[in-house]
């Protein structure tokens, strides 16, 4: 900076870029100090070259670069004998800086798709960006992808959630709905974590199987517990990759799927209402006590929503049997809810991908994200991940017990009357 200072003249306002309204163009003042500056170092270097190998300067060669400021052209001085090539200032056939790198690819990271990049830089005067130049500047993200997909781990994970989340894909020529899943895994440590990311058929045993597979062949073991919804195959699949683990069927997609079997809504509205009831107790007898009631009650309004009901009470309260500060949080997939509503937010800019690899490289990239906002904190109560099998009795309910949840049940239905 001091050579800068004694060797240059201070610029006079007047001979300042200026823009249309006559204030002063920064960008364009600061592309021409920066390509000066950077030129003048090019040049006190090859002087040193040239002088300690005695060859003679031959012209120069221009290389424009793209950086976070805009576009500078640099004057790159070329020797008659041997080469020189300026490495602390670009990397060889590259024509983007690492900050301007860096950028594109944090951009992409939000959601923005290539084709809103382009027409972004080319309104703030950074340059023409190719398609190709952004796909090469996304692939910086590919670390970040593989932090999820291929990470190992050595401890134990005793809560593991799983979801889809369905993206438009282009595939041969084709746009295709595309099942993007994700596992968030609480460890014994009381962290979270993503710990898997795929595209699958999940009305499939064999795809769900395979994507299981992949997490225990990495480490994901000592599974207690696996929250989902009742996709098809994934229940089979958890027992045969995760043995002596239990399947939670998240309440809140169960409601729903209770409400889709009524065709009245004053019926519906009753339905629910009792089910809420039931499951904002905590009392382990109590709730299954009034669960029974509920789908007793469900059952003479509606005899289908209590035939899933009833099918799935096993599944419904597989969380009363571990801890009770454990259970608010493992008896629904709303863990896995909030973050894909994050993942929506940004797979929506792009509305369709390119490909599958675009696809993952996106989703992945907000994953890494959240794994690295949840680094910060803990998600549960490490000394309560120890002792899982604490709350595991289930004792058969008693007169009282039976009178309460009656009344539960009643009552809340009779309010949503």
């Amino acid at each position: 900076m001091d050579t800068l200072q004694q060797g240059a003249a201070p610029m006079a306002l007047a001979d300042m870029p200026m823009t249309a309204d006559g204030t002063i163009d920064f960008r364009r003042l600061a592309v021409g100090l920066v390509e000066g500056c950077v030129n003048a170092a090019m040049e006190m270097a090859v002087e040193e070259v040239a002088g300690e190998q005695g060859v003679r300067r031959n012209g120069y060669r221009e290389r424009r670069l793209m950086t976070v400021i805009g576009e500078i052209t640099l004057r790159i001085p070329r020797l008659r004998e041997g080469s020189y090539f300026p490495e602390e200032v670009l990397r060889p056939y590259s024509r983007t800086d690492r900050a301007m790198v860096g950028a594109i690819a944090e951009i992409y990271r939000l959601g923005l798709s290539t084709r809103k990049i382009e027409r972004a830089a080319a309104d703030l005067e950074f340059g023409r960006l190719s398609p190709s130049a952004v796909s090469r500047m996304r692939a910086t993200l590919d670390d970040d992808v593989a932090s999820v997909r291929e990470a190992e781990f050595s401890q134990r994970f005793p809560y593991l959630w799983l979801d889809a989340t369905y993206v438009s894909c282009r595939e041969g020529g084709r746009v295709e709905g595309r099942a993007v899943v994700t596992a968030i895994a609480a460890g014994e440590d009381g962290s979270r974590r993503y710990v898997g990311l795929d595209y699958v058929d999940v009305e499939s045993h064999e795809s769900w199987r395979e994507f299981l597979r992949g997490l225990r062949r990495r480490g994901v073991s000592g599974v207690a517990l696996v929250v989902s919804d009742a996709h098809a195959g994934l229940r089979r699949a958890v027992r045969e990759v995760f043995p002596g683990s239990c399947w939670q069927r998240c309440v809140a997609h169960l409601m729903r799927d209770v409400a889709g079997r009524f065709r009245r809504r004053d019926d519906r509205g009753r339905a629910l209402a009792a089910l809420s009831a039931v499951f904002r107790e905590r009392d382990p007898a109590l709730v299954r006590a009034a669960y029974d009631r509920a789908v007793e009650e469900i059952g003479r309004l509606e005899p289908r929503a209590a035939e899933l009901l009833e099918d799935a009470r096993e599944d419904a309260l597989a969380y009363l049997a571990f801890p009770a500060e454990h259970r608010l949080r493992i008896r629904t997939n709303n863990v896995q809810e909030r973050a894909n509503r994050e993942i929506k937010r940004r797979t929506d800019a792009v509305q369709v991908f390119p490909s599958s690899r675009s696809l993952v490289r996106l989703v992945g990239a907000a994953l890494a994200d959240q794994n690295d906002e949840w680094a910060a904190g803990h998600f549960m109560d490490a000394a309560g991940m120890r002792d899982l099998g604490r709350d595991a009795e289930s004792p058969a309910p008693t007169e009282e017990t039976l009178r309460r949840a009656e009344v539960i049940v009643l009552e809340a239905m009779r309010a949503a009357a």
